[in-house]
């Protein structure tokens, strides 16, 4: 099946490692689904891997992609988890939690296999394409605002550089969670989208915010670590 993956790690230059072409279809295992992949999204970590973080060379060649999209073996519309062995579904309770492409082949190919608890309906009125952005990007937000940060109705948060995959989902997320949210970006097209999907107000990186927030989502490093720190009311978590 026609796959893109890693052949050979090179931390200086990830590309180089990236090849196109043909690889063996997945082979069935019990507790395991198949399924057909209709549409894959991009994450940074598909670079990492390219650079042999979380990858190391005996596991090469390795097909690259955490999450996707597709129609599995029963005919069903199913978007994929890519966290393996969190809950030893599918591998059993000693192996250690890996992403797909640290132990197991991803889903930039035809077709991938994970445990049969890795895969969820694909939500009717989301396209393959929507729906195979959500699941690292999301999952990400979700647990960095809800259960991490612990944010509820009313609190406020500050997203740090809006347009960013994460970044994005925390936005919409906070906004449906009736969060008061404020963003970042030195893109003015970025911060002009940060409003439209639900934040209060969005400014330059390094902005005083017109109040200090209950949590901050901070996916950029070290550039932005001193804006967090004295945007955070005091006690609260980011």
């Amino acid at each position: 099946m026609f796959a893109a993956y890693a052949a050979r790690i090179d931390r200086d230059q990830p590309l180089n490692g990236l090849v196109l072409g043909d690889r063996p279809a997945p082979e069935a295992r019990p507790g395991w689904v198949t399924v057909n992949v209709k549409a894959a999204s991009l994450n940074h970590h598909d670079l990492w891997s390219l650079r042999g973080v979380g990858l190391g060379e005996e596991r090469l060649p390795m097909i690259l992609g955490c999450d996707a999209a597709g129609i599995d073996q029963d005919g069903n519309e199913v978007v994929l988890h890519s966290v393996i062995g969190q809950s030893g579904h599918g591998v059993g309770p000693d192996e250690p939690r890996s992403i797909l492409t640290e132990r197991y082949q991803g889903t930039f190919a035809e077709q991938v296999t994970v445990p049969a608890w890795n895969v969820l309906r694909k939500p009717a009125e989301l396209t393959f394409e929507e729906a195979a952005c959500l699941p690292t990007a999301w999952l990400t937000a979700y647990r960095m605002l809800f259960t991490n940060a612990g944010v509820r109705p009313g609190d406020s948060v500050l997203v740090q550089g809006a347009g960013g995959g994460v970044a994005t989902a925390a936005i919409a997320l906070g906004k449906a969670a009736g969060l008061r949210v404020f963003a970042t970006s030195r893109d003015e097209a970025k911060r002009k989208r940060a409003v439209e999907l639900g934040a209060v107000e969005a400014f330059e990186p390094g902005a005083r915010l017109p109040q200090r927030v209950d949590a901050v989502i901070e996916t950029v490093g070290a550039a932005t670590w001193s804006h967090s720190v004295k945007s955070l009311r005091p006690g609260a978590p980011w």
